[in-house]
């Protein structure tokens, strides 16, 4: 892969749906973890997890995944 199809892919519609829904999913939950924190700290941190792990797809550039390949 290069860098143009790359960036071809992150402007892809679907791409796009896709980090769209990951940032949806960003926002719930961390809305809902100022609501619930505290009750169920195996939740907040599975909570905490899922959300550092997209950030971690959506933050991604082509630099990186270069690097580990």
């Amino acid at each position: 892969m290069n860098k143009q199809d790359y960036l071809d892919w992150k402007r892809h519609p679907i791409t796009k749906s896709m980090f769209d829904a990951l940032h949806n999913n960003i926002s719930a939950l961390c809305t809902d973890l100022g609501v619930t924190a505290g009750k169920d700290p195996l939740e907040d941190r599975f909570k905490a997890g899922y959300i550092l792990a997209c950030r971690d797809v959506l933050e991604q550039d082509f630099e990186e995944i270069e690097t580990n390949e």
